[in-house]
């Protein structure tokens, strides 16, 4: 099992951000992130991360931030399923350690996969009556 973060994991195109931006069908928030996510038929998790200046301060800030949320997405994308996801930093964020910022992103994390299981079930319940 390969643990590295490449660029087909990562949404680079801003058509990328657009398609998940105007479909999105998981949402997950708290009080400093939030999370948006749209499933693909590509067959792994992708992850944009969206971290204003005005949002997350100063560059060391907006960084580490990024840093940690590429990392925690690296570790967890085993159990992620074929989703595209898109990371909003909100105000304040900056102010979290490092800690508090893990454990926020994992409990976010298990949020969209709990969601996305309820939508396959659900999808499941209704082609199954048609």
């Amino acid at each position: 099992m390969s643990f590295r973060l490449t660029k087909k994991h990562r949404l680079l195109k801003s058509s990328d951000f657009k398609h998940v931006f105007d479909g999105t069908e998981i949402k997950a928030g708290s009080r400093h992130l939030s999370f948006l996510g749209c499933s693909t038929d590509l067959g792994h998790a992708r992850i944009g991360l969206v971290i204003s200046k005005k949002n997350a301060g100063i560059s060391v800030q907006r960084n580490r931030i990024k840093r940690l949320s590429r990392e925690v997405f690296r570790h967890r994308n085993s159990d992620l399923p074929s989703i595209d996801i898109v990371l909003i930093a909100k105000h304040g964020v900056s102010a979290l350690s490092n800690p508090d910022i893990l454990a926020l992103l994992n409990r976010l994390f298990d949020t969209m996969i709990e969601q996305y299981k309820k939508r396959i079930v659900s999808r499941e319940k209704l082609a199954s009556t048609c």
